[in-house]
């Protein structure tokens, strides 16, 4: 039998029972539209991860380590007065060498390593006013060259700060907030346009303690002369300023009870950025740094964590939607069988006129088969549907996070289909078989 033979056959038989399977190919239909969603919002929530990244490249490691002067919980660390116990501070950042020009040095001779950059973080919380604007940020101390080597952009102004002046990220004056429509229950970062901060003064107020352990407040202007592109969390709501206003700043929060002003290159610089090479150098400079003291935890190390469990995630969504794909699989053996009590007099007419077994078998798969694959078109076509609602309504969105659009892998919707297939013909083998097994002249007497 030909195969121009055999698919006017099987479309005409299948005809003949319309109602049963349309009823099966159905079943298929969900089994296969819950495959393609599933594995899609697996997909989607990997992206979303990705999204959540520093905005590092993969090849720069950054550190944050121990200082003389560094406030953890309210307590002052190494080289200050405290009257609460060190067990507070935490053993990883007391354990942890301090970044001083030496051992700078020894960064820069890592193996693999292309360039070491430091600079001086804000060492203390500070509350940042602009209008009545308010909010808290990360404050870096930097050098106009470091932007180019971090990668970062200017999206308007300039970076070349003097004194006074501050750099902004991109997401610095979205994350600023108004304290009176805040206390009645207002988010004024909801479908609101974030203020230009551009050319605008901002206060840094700061708050220390004294020897007799009240607090002081002390305010310091700036100017906003630049606006970072967009690069990723870690410096999107961040403030850069000269590295020499951020000393300033330490000495007066914490310096003036030691009686110093802070100088990083012997106390230990507060942020510290390694540049490597080749991808295939990190893990090795990684474990140089361990060596060293210092523990690191990469982004690098971050994502192949987050592979591994998204792709857990995926097999398993993957799993689920494949059950319900094998239920639908017991209504195609089902429908065959009937098919098979129905036409075993025409079975045995078949096989009473010449027809081989092998032809009994192909007719029965074929129509298996053509109701897997209708199902598994409807399937696919559904499941992309309801994904394109998903994604058009944002009905993914998680706690408030943004919405995790989910992704149809490339591969997805051709596999789906050859799978629902396949389903299809696995389904209707034993009824075929069972019907290529009937004796003829026995069928012909069946009622």
């Amino acid at each position: 039998m030909n195969l121009g033979d055999l698919l006017p056959l099987a479309w005409s038989n299948l005809r003949r029972m319309r109602g049963r399977v349309v009823l099966t190919a159905l079943g298929v239909l969900i089994g296969t539209a819950s495959l393609i969603i599933l594995i899609s919002l697996g997909a989607g929530l990997e992206r979303l991860s990705t999204d959540f990244t520093s905005g590092s490249p993969l090849t720069e490691i950054h550190l944050h380590p121990h200082t003389r002067y560094r406030i953890v919980e309210g307590a002052e660390l190494a080289g200050m007065t405290s009257d609460v116990p060190p067990t507070r501070c935490g053993s990883i950042l007391d354990n942890m060498p301090v970044v001083d020009a030496p051992m700078r040095d020894r960064f820069a001779a890592l193996p693999g390593v292309s360039w070491v950059a430091v600079y001086e973080s804000l060492l203390g919380t500070s509350e940042v006013m602009v209008g009545k604007l308010r909010g808290f940020t990360a404050a870096h101390g930097i050098e106009p060259d470091l932007f180019a080597q971090l990668g970062l952009e200017i999206a308007s102004g300039t970076s070349e700060m003097h004194p006074g002046e501050v750099v902004i990220g991109a997401g610095f004056s979205a994350a600023l907030y108004d304290p009176a429509e805040r206390a009645r229950g207002i988010q004024t970062d909801s479908g609101v346009a974030a203020p230009d901060l551009l050319g605008e003064m901002l206060t840094l107020q700061l708050t220390t303690v004294a020897a007799d352990g009240t607090l002081i407040q002390k305010s310091f202007r700036f100017r906003v002369i630049g606006v970072l592109a967009p690069k990723g969390w870690m410096y999107d709501e961040a403030l850069y300023m000269p590295e020499r206003d951020v000393i300033e700043l330490n000495s007066w929060m914490h310096g003036r009870r030691a009686g110093q002003r802070r100088d990083p290159a012997r106390q230990g610089y507060s942020g510290v950025v390694l540049k490597v090479g080749d991808l295939a150098d990190v893990v090795a400079v990684e474990e140089g740094l361990r060596e060293l003291g210092f523990p690191v935890y990469t982004e690098r190390q971050q994502l192949e964590e987050w592979s591994s469990f998204f792709t857990a995630l995926q097999i398993f969504l993957g799993g689920m939607g494949t059950i319900s794909l094998l239920v639908a699989a017991f209504g195609i053996s089902n429908t065959m069988g009937m098919a098979v009590h129905e036409r075993t007099q025409e079975i045995g007419l078949m096989k009473a006129l010449g027809a081989p077994n092998r032809a009994v078998v192909t007719i029965f798969l074929a129509e298996s088969a053509g109701i897997g694959l209708v199902g598994g078109l409807g399937g696919v076509a559904s499941g992309l549907g309801v994904v394109l609602l998903l994604n058009l309504r944002g009905s993914t969105s998680i706690a408030g996070l943004p919405a995790a659009s989910a992704v149809v892998p490339i591969w997805l919707p051709l596999f789906a289909f050859v799978f629902a297939g396949l389903v299809g013909v696995l389904s209707g083998t034993y009824p075929a078989r069972r019907a290529a097994s009937l004796v003829p002249i026995v069928a012909l007497k069946y009622e």
